[in-house]
């Protein structure tokens, strides 16, 4: 079981310490001076860490680097705060991503970079049997985590009951239903999308309590859509029609 102490104290590659500056969390800069020279973005991040007067530190060879080989800069953070589902009404309530047992960082990553792109700025995880948020998932999601606020539930049928209780739309993603979702429209209501496991999806008992579970129109040569990509359609789905 996960604590509420926070999470994101090493944010890892250019994009997510980007984020990290910019939301203010950084207190050191940590950058790999390679044989062939920094890039110029790693240039303008330095440039700008400096500017912010944050700590900053080189190191010169590979063999001292004990952060992941694939980055060459990392940024030593305040931790972010995350929330409970009790708690939740104490955020400014924004449409929601709830995420039932997603396991692979991967589709974590990027249906948080997902959800930061179409104003869905909260998303919400099991506190058991989901993925575990890593310095991975903050390079991952490409800065997207500093712009949402993360609530871990205990039991998806009491915060679907919360969402309801706040003025939510719960909205299920299926495929093996009618609604197409194309042709949902809450106007300017706050929805909570439910997003299921990769191998199991969304279970009948959740469905049920859901006040519509739609699917994503698409030709019959793919069985299914990976559950970021499906995501990321419904999110923007919902992010045109609030434009």
């Amino acid at each position: 079981m996960r604590t509420l102490a926070g999470i994101g104290k090493i944010v890892e590659g250019i994009n997510s310490v980007n984020g990290a500056i910019a939301s203010g969390r950084v207190e050191k800069i940590i950058y790999l001076e390679t044989r062939n020279g920094a890039s110029n973005r790693l240039i303008k991040l330095i440039e700008d860490a400096n500017l912010k007067g944050l700590a900053i530190e080189k190191v010169n060879t590979k063999e001292n680097w004990i952060y992941n080989s694939r980055h060459a800069v990392v940024a030593l953070c305040v931790p972010k705060k995350t929330y409970s589902e009790t708690s939740i009404n104490e955020l400014k309530l924004s449409n929601i991503v709830v995420l039932d047992h997603i396991q692979d960082t991967n589709n974590f990553g990027a249906i948080i970079r997902s959800a930061a792109a179409f104003n869905f700025n909260i998303v919400c995880l099991p506190k058991k049997r989901s993925v575990n948020i890593t310095e991975r998932t903050f390079a991952v999601s490409s800065g997207g985590l500093e712009n949402v606020s993360i609530v871990f539930y205990n039991s998806i049928f009491s915060l679907i009951k919360k969402l309801k209780s706040l003025d939510y739309w719960t909205v299920g993603l299926e495929m093996d239903t009618e609604e197409d979702i194309s042709n949902v429209n809450f106007n300017d209501q706050k929805v909570a999308l439910f997003i299921g496991s990769e191998e199991n999806g969304l279970s009948n008992e959740v469905q049920k309590k859901l006040d519509l579970v739609s699917k994503i129109n698409m030709n019959n040569k793919i069985e299914s859509l990976n559950a970021s990509v499906a995501a990321g359609i419904a999110m923007n789905h919902f992010f045109k029609k609030n434009s």
